[in-house]
């Protein structure tokens, strides 16, 4: 009687253990079929940036869970609806969401998102609240729970770049000194040396010599107005002298 309880024991344990090692396999299967976004949870994006465009493919990047596959699977993207917590001020004209793709092989992926300039952009931003969705390639997607939060507008907004532009131009930003600078370079934005491949790019040089020209008009307003030097109209400084290292 005491080896047959034995004998059941150890037949219990073994369908537990299987039936465990069974569950650790499909969470596996499920992870490996999952899609996130990788990096940040919002972002901007501005006509001003590529002056004359009219419509712009904004990617956003994703990664995945598990292992890589051998073949290019697809990624499912939709509006955020239903949730008080998420408002879209876009409207369907200004955007429109298209397919994604992880290539065979890789562990991301980009989801692009078509924006088209409306004239009303020109003095303000829309938003877009984005997710992901499942699909056949990966039935997990969006399993964190993350929105992706995409504004546009054909409106200055504060480069990306600009704790390495402050080295040359300060720490203070506002919009009123961002747009006196790109109006004595006569470019739409300052083509930074890290900038993404692609873009146009300033040597260190450059960015050194353009600087100095921004430098010079500066001293110049001043001097035409010397009672009332060049001060940031906008933001946190709001009201402060605009300096220059």
């Amino acid at each position: 009687m005491k080896q047959m309880i034995i004998r059941l024991m150890i037949a219990a344990l073994a369908i537990s253990l299987w039936v465990s090692c069974d569950q650790e396999k499909t969470i596996m299967y499920r992870q490996e079929a999952g899609v996130r976004f990788m990096y940040q949870a919002e972002d901007e994006y501005s006509f001003v940036d590529n002056y004359g465009e009219t419509v712009h493919l904004y990617y956003i990047t994703v990664a995945t869970t598990g292992d890589s596959v051998d073949y290019e699977r697809k990624v499912s993207i939709a509006v955020v609806e239903n949730d008080t917590n998420y408002v879209n001020t876009a409207r369907p004209e200004q955007y429109k969401l298209l397919e994604g793709v992880v290539p065979a092989g890789s562990f991301s992926g980009e989801v692009p998102v078509e924006i088209h300039c409306t004239p009303d952009m020109s003095d303000s931003s829309f938003v877009v609240n984005i997710k992901l969705v499942p699909n056949e390639d990966f039935p997990l997607a969006g399993f964190d729970n993350r929105y992706f939060e995409l504004s546009m507008t054909n409106q200055l907004v504060k480069p990306k770049n600009w704790g390495n532009l402050a080295f040359y131009f300060g720490q203070q930003f506002s919009i009123s000194w961002y747009r006196f600078i790109l109006n004595v370079l006569n470019v739409s934005y300052i083509p930074y040396p890290s900038a993404q491949e692609g873009d146009e790019k300033w040597s260190y040089n450059q960015l050194l010599a353009n600087a100095g020209k921004v430098k010079a008009a500066l001293l110049q307003y001043n001097r035409e107005h010397p009672n009332d030097p060049l001060r940031h109209e906008d933001g946190d400084y709001a009201g402060d002298e605009v300096k220059m290292p």
